[in-house]
């Protein structure tokens, strides 16, 4: 048993337990857990946006080919929500880097 909003559900023993905005439901309706997937996708799209924005700062340890391929992978990162099919889409990987300073930086 679940009391369920648009956007999270949470388990319940009795019914009445449900509260104000809350709907009661025997099982999690896919649609809320389509929702629930694109909401975790995005947050993990975020994080990895987040821990390559140093790769874009001008004082990077980065060359300028590196830093145009990490620019590449952040723009495919931000598109991956306009994808059809996401959040079942293939996710892009970011680029290798070589030896030395930068190396030790990569997510």
């Amino acid at each position: 048993m679940y009391a369920i909003t648009d956007s999270s559900y949470r388990a319940i023993n009795r019914p009445d337990e449900v509260g104000p905005g809350e709907t009661f439901a025997l099982e999690i309706p896919p649609p809320l857990l389509d929702t629930l997937r694109s909401i975790e996708a995005r947050r993990m799209r975020s994080a990895r946006l987040r821990d390559s924005d140093w790769t874009q700062m001008p004082d990077s340890p980065l060359s300028a080919a590196e830093r145009l391929a990490w620019a590449g992978y952040r723009t495919q990162l931000r598109n991956l929500p306009d994808l059809p099919g996401f959040p079942d889409v293939e996710w892009p990987q970011p680029p290798v880097l070589g030896e030395g300073a930068a190396a030790a930086r990569a997510p």
